[in-house]
């Protein structure tokens, strides 16, 4: 029985064959077009999986970069402010040292220094409380939107930030430090011999407030005894005395022992308040309840290191019987001021060896993401050469078959049976 012929057979099937030729010519082209022999995952599961694999590594590597720059702008940046910090303390040693040539200084010449220290002190203090780029605080720790060098109404400065250091991940195992706490850099600083700070309570209500002195040492001895208890100064009411006038009581903080029996002592604005080998005083129109405290630390920060040089420099001059407690305290002075150099020369070095930790890191990172874009492209990158003739082949092809059925498709069922 002869072959029967069917429409499927004369057009449907080569339509068929040429729709995929076409399909494979199409695709040819979009690779080269593109460059790329995988455009998609079934074009080579393994090498798409791989190369999925490779991107996701280029990606982190990318973030790792991105926080690299983030960690050295700021640790640059911070690192400019301490050596800037460096250079103010630089000059206030000099000021101390002049200041303890106290034989050939005149009234003027103290005067002067006194002028300084006070400047210095304000721009230290203000390269303390220095921002980052983004307006956040370098030496707040965690608490960056909030100033952590403050001077309390009451007297003294007030450490407002937190111990926090913050951090950046600069590769799967490495954590970089990109800040250091104010409290660890210009607070904590060990003190020459023991050291007390005095402030004011913030909480105080006189009007104008009261404010304690930063004080000095007058005997070291009996502040190494006294130590570590601290005082609290509190103004009492003014009708617990005959006749009625402002008072205070002295007390040790932690059990609200009466000091010295320094109870309902008349207040004098300016007069010392001695106790404890430590002497203050407060001025202004405090309050009854107002509270000022003395603690005392085997620690002293650089501001308070300022304010006891000035104090002295001001209250203590050489040639009104105080010259010991002057001397002393120029000695005293110096000494702080060289552990607060160290202290900060570490942390700058600190700074120094995260700095060449992130540069060693960018640099691995570099050479990662090279070698994962030589392999991602051997997997993924097209022969050119070989794309080309493929496609010249196939193109061939197409054409051809294109043209057996332009022929084909012309035959009646006559040229058939003849």
């Amino acid at each position: 029985m002869p072959d029967r012929l069917s429409t499927y057979w004369i057009f449907n099937r080569p339509v068929q064959d040429m729709l995929g030729l076409q399909q494979q010519v199409n695709k040819t082209q979009e690779q080269i077009s593109t460059g790329k022999r995988i455009l998609t995952p079934a074009d080579d599961p393994v090498g798409a999986a791989r190369v999925l694999q490779l991107n996701q590594e280029v990606a982190l590597m990318d973030q790792y970069e991105r926080n690299i720059n983030l960690l050295d702008a700021r640790l640059e940046q911070e690192e400019g402010v301490l050596g800037a910090v460096e250079d103010n303390i630089a000059r206030v040693r000099e000021l101390a040292v002049k200041a303890g040539n106290a034989g050939v200084l005149t009234e003027a010449d103290r005067n002067a220094i006194a002028q300084e220290i006070r400047e210095r002190l304000d721009e230290l203090q203000d390269l303390m409380n220095s921002e980052d780029g983004s307006g956040e605080y370098l030496f707040a720790g965690f608490s960056g939107q909030t100033q952590p060098f403050v001077k309390s109404p009451g007297g003294g400065y007030q450490y407002q930030g937190d111990e926090g250091v913050r951090s950046l991940q600069v590769s799967r195992n490495v954590n970089l430090a990109s800040s250091d706490s104010g409290k660890d850099v210009f607070m904590d600083i060990k003190a020459d011999k023991t050291s007390f700070t005095a402030y004011g309570n913030p909480q105080n209500q006189g009007n104008p407030p009261g404010v304690i002195s930063s004080g000095i040492t007058v005997d070291q001895e009996a502040l190494d005894n006294f130590a570590p208890n601290d005082a609290v100064i509190t103004f009492e009411n003014p009708l617990d005395v005959d006749p009625p006038e402002q008072n205070f009581t002295v007390r040790r903080k932690s059990d609200g022992r009466v000091i010295n029996g320094l109870e309902n002592v008349a207040y004098q604005p300016g007069s010392p308040i001695q106790f404890g080998g430590m002497t203050v005083n407060i001025v202004g129109n405090p309050a009854p309840g107002d509270q000022f405290v003395v603690e005392t630390s085997q620690k002293q920060g650089v501001l308070t290191t300022y304010e006891k040089f000035l104090f002295a420099l001001e209250n203590y001059p050489p040639g009104t019987g105080f010259d010991e407690v002057y001397d002393e305290t120029m000695e005293t002075t110096l000494n702080n001021i060289d552990n607060t150099i160290e202290n900060v020369s570490q942390v700058r070095a600190r700074i120094g060896a995260r700095l060449n930790t992130s540069e060693s890191v960018a640099n691995q990172h570099a050479d990662n993401k090279l070698a994962a874009k030589e392999i991602k492209a051997e997997i993924e990158d097209l022969d050119f050469a070989g794309a080309v003739s493929r496609l010249q082949m196939q193109s061939f092809v197409l054409q051809a078959a294109q043209q057996s059925f332009a022929q084909t498709s012309r035959l009646s069922l006559f040229d058939f049976i003849s």
